[in-house]
């Protein structure tokens, strides 16, 4: 009778075994985002690349933390973010002497990407308790769900995905086993080309500065 009793304990205590070490949390997270765009001009000798003005806007998601380790951890995630760019005099000035070139809008001017990614992120922790450094690497996929304030409809001939890395680092605020918030900076850039073209390519990149709220 006792073995039979230590058994169905241990299928009862299972299941939150199997938790503790696969799952380390999970949560939201929101900040602001910053996004911009680097223009290459193909059709000159040295290909000069011309850096965009950042647009900030606002980025909201959730994620999972999986594979509670000591130090390692992988994090799936997914957001919306609203990247896009602030259009400048020097873009205006570069694009009118394109044969080919895109018409950016008045100066001045913030068209706006919105994009829903997804995200699978490497992370490297030190420590356990208290404030906890980490680093996170890995790959996102970028899904274009909106577009708005575009008067030149440039955003028209743009791809509807992209693919790029996150590069992120941070510090966690664990006052015992699980991490109570987060504040992270990230580095974001895409490896597509979002608009080709004979004479220039864009591609995108952002920036984000995140609050992660753990649940």
């Amino acid at each position: 009778m006792m073995r039979h009793a230590v058994f169905l304990l241990l299928l009862l205590c299972a299941p939150y075994t199997c938790r503790s070490q696969m799952i380390r949390g999970w949560g939201v997270e929101g900040g602001a985002v910053g996004g911009y765009q680097f223009l290459s001009i193909t059709s000159a000798p040295s290909s000069p690349v011309i850096p965009r003005a950042v647009r900030w806007g606002f980025s909201a998601g959730a994620f999972v933390e999986f594979l509670n380790m000591p130090t390692l951890s992988l994090v799936l995630e997914s957001a919306y973010s609203q990247e896009g760019r602030k259009v400048t005099a020097e873009e205006v000035a570069e694009a009118s002497n394109l044969t080919a070139g895109l018409s950016p809008g008045p100066v001045g001017s913030t068209p706006r990407l919105d994009y829903v990614h997804l995200a699978m992120l490497v992370k490297l922790r030190s420590g356990r308790i208290g404030f906890v450094p980490y680093a996170s690497i890995g790959p996102k996929f970028d899904f274009l769900v909106g577009k708005a304030d575009d008067p030149a409809h440039v955003f028209d001939n743009f791809k509807k995905s992209d693919v790029g890395v996150i590069v992120a680092a941070g510090i966690e605020i664990v006052p015992r086993r699980q991490p109570l918030v987060s504040l992270e900076g990230r580095w974001a850039p895409g490896f597509s080309r979002i608009y080709s073209a004979p004479t220039m390519t864009i591609r995108n990149q952002s920036v984000e500065l995140l609050l992660l709220l753990w649940l």
